[in-house]
């Protein structure tokens, strides 16, 4: 039984879900290139089931994958966000497109651009409420700055970027990235750092690479392995530590940056490590011109996972404007009652926890 929030139904904002084409429909949706890049997932029931069944107040949670009714239409998405009870929504690609888009394949910027062309046209077909994120190739500065452009331009609203590699061979920070973080706050498009962007932070594949470490498949379930759910959120912390002790957030106060999908009880203990360390350094205390813990409420959104203790995460570390809302529609990660879960969760801090948690956290990155 899925639960309806009364005080905010209709109002939610959600800061996870997924555009999810079948693949046998990846030509017709985004290109060829992407489509040949999508042909050994063909068969795979999440990545290709094309059986949608009506919409209901239930189908809308308990169907996963490609079948999920409004997984992939613009107005087949509008219409399930209406029974969900969600006013605007945050959606990311399947890892398996961007993993070629971010590529060093000689067809990856072919990919990168069929895909962020599709970004394009479902935002103009989002009437505001729609924000799928363009993906940027952080290989070359200057190519992942021209795409912004171009993306900018077209009317998209997120970015989509990897926090496992060093952009351009460069730290975030270096002066070099700061035409490209200029140009996503002048153009009011948020960073999003997701699962799925980690890859290449670990120099050795081994690390994973045990029996009881090894995912499973898509087919059979725990296709994210123990590992990669014990460090997915390394990458992101290694990526913000740069970006907060490298001044890139006061140097750019309007930058915008959400973390998704990466689960959040890691952020507290990270905070008041970055807090702590400051006493190491001169400086940066005379030069850093806000705390970590300041950069975050002002400027970072996270994701906590439906079964996490938010609630004790912010009675222990504060920052309650930093944890918002998603639901990592239509995946099966993503749970059948994430509403129910994380209200029960959050109620006992009271209305205007609800209130903060559903909607207006998230407005830092879903501005009306």
């Amino acid at each position: 039984m899925t639960t309806t929030l009364t005080a905010v139904h209709g109002r939610i904002l959600d800061l996870d879900s997924h555009l999810q084409v079948p693949i046998s429909r990846w030509g017709e949706v985004f290109g060829d290139a992407t489509a040949r890049f999508g042909k050994r997932f063909a068969g795979i029931p999440l990545f290709d089931a094309t059986d949608e069944p009506d919409l209901t107040t239930e189908s809308v949670w308990t169907t996963k994958g490609t079948a999920a009714p409004g997984a992939s239409s613009p107005e087949g998405r509008l219409a399930a966000m209406d029974v969900m009870g969600i006013e605007r929504q945050l959606i990311f690609p399947q890892v398996v497109l961007a993993m070629p888009a971010w590529s060093d394949h000689p067809n990856a910027g072919v990919v990168l651009r069929e895909y962020n062309d599709t970004v394009l046209r479902w935002t103009k077909s989002g009437r505001g409420r729609l924000r799928p994120t363009a993906l940027l190739n952080l290989t070359t500065i200057d190519g992942a700055i021209a795409e912004a452009e171009r993306v900018a331009a077209g009317g998209a609203r997120a970015v989509f970027i990897q926090d496992g590699i060093a952009p351009g061979g460069r730290s975030p920070a270096a002066a070099e990235l700061d035409p490209l973080w200029a140009l996503l706050a002048e153009a009011e498009l948020p960073v999003t750092l997701h699962i799925g962007g980690q890859d290449g932070f670990f120099a050795s594949n081994a690390w994973g690479d045990a029996d009881l470490l090894r995912p499973g498949t898509f087919s059979t379930g725990e296709p994210i392995g123990p590992h990669t759910l014990a460090t997915m959120h390394l990458a992101a912390q290694n990526y913000l530590a740069t970006m907060i002790y490298g001044g890139v957030f006061d140097r750019h106060p309007t930058l915008r940056v959400g973390v998704i999908e990466l689960g959040a009880m890691w952020v507290g203990p990270f905070v008041d490590l970055l807090e702590d360390r400051l006493a190491l350094s001169r400086r940066l205390r005379e030069s850093l011109k806000r705390s970590p813990r300041e950069v975050f409420v002002d400027q970072i959104r996270v994701t906590p996972f439906f079964w996490e203790r938010t609630a004790r995460q912010i009675e222990r570390y504060g920052m309650p404007e930093i944890y918002a809302f998603s639901t990592d529609f239509p995946h099966p990660e993503g749970g059948t009652d994430p509403i129910g879960r994380m209200a029960a969760d959050i109620t006992p801090l009271g209305d205007a926890a609800i209130e903060a948690f559903f909607v207006s956290n998230a407005e830092l990155l879903l501005p009306s």
